[in-house]
């Protein structure tokens, strides 16, 4: 017999199998659905059919067994909501703290003021697409590596600020699909012109 965590282990291997099947931006795809639902929150939540349809949006399909055990492990306070930072944390991990430095680096150069939310707009000008993954395979133009950071931030955004949190989800997703945390760290860097 599995354990919880085993079963836990396989789903979650069956998720991110399926998000490697698709393109690169699947990760950041699906935070963007969740926080496009109206029960999204500033917690960070959604509700548990919201969540179950997102899954569903996105190519991910489960058993019946496998998506009530997903959904009671992650709302173990039973309100009836999904915490979708911790379910990210599951399927990606977190940048360690190398990468998430540079990260909010970043994003401190365009918070001067310390309020906890930029507007995409003030990174016209600034933002350097060379060096984008998408834009070094030849998949986008630098101009289509920039409209497609915009798209992505003012999707599901209806205030037009950005925070941390959704700063850091972002590039969470970027820091999954690099190995190496120096060609990680330089692409930030070179990216947001950081010294």
């Amino acid at each position: 017999m599995i354990t919880p965590q085993e079963q836990l282990d396989i789903i979650i291997k069956q998720i991110t199998k399926s998000l490697q099947g698709k393109s690169q931006t699947t990760i950041r795809t699906l935070g963007k659905t969740f926080r496009g639902f109206e029960s999204f929150d500033k917690n960070n939540k959604i509700d548990k059919d919201e969540f179950l349809i997102g899954l569903k949006q996105n190519g991910i399909v489960l058993t019946k067994f496998q998506t009530d055990f997903l959904l009671n492990y992650l709302d173990r306070n039973r309100d009836r909501s999904i915490n979708i930072a911790e379910f990210f944390y599951l399927i990606r991990g977190t940048p360690n703290e190398n990468r998430m430095q540079v990260i909010v680096q970043a994003f401190k150069k365009f918070d001067k003021d310390n309020l906890g939310y930029i507007m995409a707009d003030d990174f016209k000008g600034i933002f350097n697409a060379k060096n984008h993954p998408k834009v070094i395979r030849g998949e986008l133009t630098e101009d289509q590596a920039y409209i497609e950071l915009l798209q992505y931030f003012k999707e599901g955004n209806k205030s037009g600020l950005i925070t941390l949190d959704e700063w850091k989800e972002y590039y969470a997703a970027v820091s999954a699909d690099i190995e190496l945390d120096e060609n990680f760290i330089t692409l930030i860097k070179e990216t947001w012109r950081l010294k």
